[in-house]
């Protein structure tokens, strides 16, 4: 259903939300924070990635809510414009996740001490930056190709709940390199990495072939631009371990760990 709710300033953020199923009660809950191609792919349809997410989810018995930064602020997308010119920056992402979570744990059917976030590509920088504050609420957070390359040069980060960044080692967006080494610098047995070979960003996106996009100006090489191509085999993997991991930190009873749950830096062979 849609919702809205106070951002800062006194902006209204908007977004949909999925209740847990079965009108459970002190359910876990997970927010998702969309990339920079925004939350819709036609007014009032979420793009499938999205709806998937949020299915899947639903049925495993969370609350989901959708976050929308872009519809709010009456944008569509910002893939097309450079970083600084940009409407919505990382920092202005990061306090409407925030005041999300907020809404999220108000809720009577949500258990306020299980709440998890997940985030594509811009919004997973976003997750990113968000577990770096000290207290952001969440108790674990999924990352699926965030740019990491910012908060790598940082001189230290330390992130505040348990984190798992999924990402391909052909992405040309947002370069697995730089999150290998900000994994490096949080030094936390927490902040799980896995990367995925000959693998490009948005490898989850449904669909088939390899597709070139040269209106993205963030591209590590502009003149090429960047490539979008689905792979299955990394998205079935992707998925397991995202609601493995979240099903951990968040619903412990139904965990089963494995040898690769306390590996740092995995690369999926």
């Amino acid at each position: 259903m849609p919702v809205s709710f106070s951002g800062t300033n006194g902006a209204m953020l908007s977004g949909e939300y999925f209740s847990p199923p079965n009108g459970a009660q002190r359910a876990p809950a997970m927010l998702l924070l969309h990339g920079c191609g925004g939350l819709w792919s036609r007014p009032g349809v979420l793009t499938a990635r999205h709806a998937r997410m949020a299915s899947l989810l639903q049925e495993l018995g969370y609350g989901v809510l959708l976050l929308d930064s872009f519809g709010s602020r009456g944008l569509r997308e910002q893939c097309t414009v450079p970083a600084s010119e940009r409407r919505v920056n990382v920092a202005q992402r990061v306090d409407d996740a925030q005041r999300a979570i907020n809404w999220l744990k108000m809720r009577r059917e949500i258990d306020a001490n299980r709440v998890g976030a997940l985030g594509w590509s811009n919004g997973a920088t976003v997750l990113l930056n968000l577990v770096g504050r000290e207290k952001p609420g969440i108790k674990a957070a999924v990352a699926f190709y965030p740019g990491c390359e910012s908060l790598a040069r940082r001189s230290r980060y330390t992130p505040a709940v348990p984190t798992l960044i999924l990402i391909g080692e052909a992405d040309d967006w947002t370069p697995a390199q730089a999150c290998q080494r900000l994994a490096e610098k949080a030094g936390n047995d927490t902040f799980h990495l896995v990367t995925y070979p000959d693998t490009y960003h948005d490898f989850d996106i449904p669909g088939s072939g390899v597709r070139v996009r040269k209106d993205v100006p963030a591209a590590v090489d502009p003149v090429y631009g960047v490539t979008i191509a689905p792979n299955q085999t990394a998205t079935d993997d992707a998925y397991r371990r995202t609601f493995k991991w979240i099903g951990r930190w968040m619903d412990p009873d139904r965990f089963k760990p494995s040898r690769n749950d306390y590996n740092p830096v995995l690369r999926l062979q």
